[in-house]
């Protein structure tokens, strides 16, 4: 019975240890996600379309976009996740007419003279984010994916132009203060720089292919859940 006893004794303390050498997960006050949702104003320069001849001059106007993210909280403060863009931006249209249309590419064109027209501008990028908490800190941003021209329309009919449905890789780098009211409530003022980089089919070397973006955004970002670490 005594064997018995101090075996039981043995298995019993064999257990504890090694459930304490476990690893368990601690709760932080940092938010597990972050919701983000914000406007503000956008400047394009344009693009060359070399397999449609033409030239889409947005004037470097500025027009309101509208931005959400999500983003999965990481240390210190950062987090990753993604982003998406949508701007309906106004353009002159222009295209060398004696250039045939490619047989896969449909829609109307306008002449050198050009023609008053709208597209849509959307992007989706991945990307990090640094800086959130309470009261006043910096936010630092950077990004990659794609950016779409859809809906290629005439202002004076509608008509749809040729060279919609486009799609080019786009890096963004973005900078501004924060103001966090609590360590789940921040709005921030941004700074965006970004760059889209269009095909250089059709084209002569001289004539660019660089879509440039200044643009300047107000977002409110929210934290949901708390973050967990793993400890032993």
């Amino acid at each position: 019975m005594g064997r018995f006893s101090f075996a039981v004794l043995m298995v019993v303390c064999m257990a504890t240890a090694a459930g304490g050498q476990r690893p368990h997960r601690v709760f932080t006050p940092d938010p597990d996600y972050w919701v983000s949702g914000g406007v503000g104003g956008v400047r394009g320069d344009g693009v060359n379309d070399g397999a449609t001849a033409s030239t889409w001059n947005f004037g470097n106007s500025t027009n309101l976009q509208y931005r959400a993210a999500i983003e999965k909280g990481w240390t210190n403060g950062s987090s990753f996740g993604v982003s998406g863009t949508y701007a309906r931006v106004p353009f002159v249209y222009s295209s060398n007419l004696a250039t045939p249309l490619p047989g896969s590419i449909s829609g109307t064109r306008c002449g050198a003279g050009g023609c008053d027209a709208h597209l849509n501008m959307m992007s989706l990028l991945g990307m990090l984010h640094y800086g959130s908490g309470a009261g006043l800190h910096s936010v630092v941003e950077a990004g990659a994916g794609i950016i779409a021209y859809n809906d290629l329309t005439r202002d004076s009919d509608g008509a749809r132009l040729a060279g919609g449905n486009n799609i080019d890789p786009m890096f963004t780098f973005d900078w501004g203060l924060g103001y966090g009211f609590n360590e789940r409530t921040n709005l921030d003022v941004v700074w965006d720089w970004s760059m889209a980089l269009h095909e250089r089919s059709g084209q002569s070397n001289g004539v660019s292919n660089t879509n440039t973006m200044p643009g300047l955004r107000i977002q409110l970002r929210m934290g949901f859940g708390n973050r967990s670490l793993s400890r032993r």
